[in-house]
């Protein structure tokens, strides 16, 4: 009987344990998706007097959110992912109606870019 009783509380003990082990695995995991360093964006659009100022948030996790507004008042939004560790690609949304894509090459936490805004080139810097 004592055996026994020794088994369910050992079998008890380890279960306890895989489930603490696995709820901080998925903590720990969820907690580090949302790390995320902020950095300021500048650019223009070619051919035009448009420029555009913003800020790209880059999860850790990979991948990120950008906002940009240009200096005719038009705010943009757009997401990207890398494809590797210095490189992306990604899309933005005007609230004109205007739809874009672009690439960028990052090192550290600076980087450029260039894309389409409709059918205009547009250049950017990323950091300082």
């Amino acid at each position: 009987m004592k055996e026994s009783r020794r088994n369910c509380q050992f079998l008890y003990c380890c279960s306890l344990c895989l489930i603490i082990v696995f709820i901080s695995v998925v903590y720990t995991t969820s907690a580090y998706a949302k790390l995320s360093i902020h950095l300021p964006i500048e650019g223009e659009i070619q051919d035009t007097s448009e420029t555009f100022t913003g800020r790209a948030t880059a999860y850790f996790s990979g991948g990120g959110i950008l906002t940009l507004t240009t200096n005719q008042g038009v705010t943009c939004q757009g997401e990207y992912t890398n494809t590797d560790k210095h490189q992306g690609n990604g899309t933005v949304v005007c609230e004109d109606g205007r739809l874009g894509t672009f690439n960028f090459v990052a090192s550290g936490f600076t980087g450029k870019g260039a894309g389409l805004i409709d059918t205009k080139p547009f250049a950017f810097r990323i950091g300082k």
